[in-house]
């Protein structure tokens, strides 16, 4: 190969690499925000209910216990409906789907132009352009993609080096 293909190459492998982990991160974020979301409407049924079963108690019982216990379990229901609507969780969720799918789209551009790198159909000029149109999409994606929490970072780490979620073998490939 020689060596404008290889620095060229080069470039666009580093590039690859970063979108392959933006991705995961987007995706992991995403599922952040599932669980989030899933646990607190869990937990706002379940208070609520316990506040509805507290309210009604109150009525055949003169318990001073009941009527705190009632009052408290409200103002936590009414504490989770707040964030519910300050923090609209399941858009969050979605943006994160969105933006991981939009990297997904630019990776397999990129791992297309890694291709023809290497099977040289086309001069490194003609190439290089297209990479530079793929990059100035790929430079909008980063601008306005959705930001994300150092647990997602983490959890793609794991995703990407621990448990090897994108490496696949050739066995795996010809089984597919």
């Amino acid at each position: 190969m020689n060596n404008e293909y290889q620095l060229l190459l080069d470039e666009v492998r580093q590039n690859y690499s970063s979108v392959v982990w933006t991705h995961k991160i987007q995706e992991k974020q995403a599922d952040i925000y599932h669980e989030k979301y899933a646990k607190l409407e869990a937990a706002n049924i379940l208070v609520a209910s316990a506040t509805s079963c507290g309210i009604v108690s109150t009525i055949f019982c003169d318990n001073i216990w009941a009527k705190i216990i009632a009052a408290a379990l409200s103002f936590v229901t009414i504490t989770i409906t707040a964030y519910f609507k300050s923090f609209d969780i399941k858009e969050m969720e979605k943006q994160n789907k969105k933006y991981a799918n939009k990297f997904l789209v630019i990776r397999n551009r990129l791992l297309h132009i890694i291709c023809d790198i290497h099977m040289k159909k086309r001069n490194v000029d003609e190439i290089n352009l297209e990479y530079i149109s793929i990059m100035d999409d790929l430079n909008e994606l980063y601008t306005d993609a959705p930001s994300t929490t150092q647990d997602a970072v983490d959890r793609a780490f794991e995703a990407l080096k621990v448990n090897k979620e994108y490496t696949i073998s050739d066995e795996e490939i010809d089984n597919f």
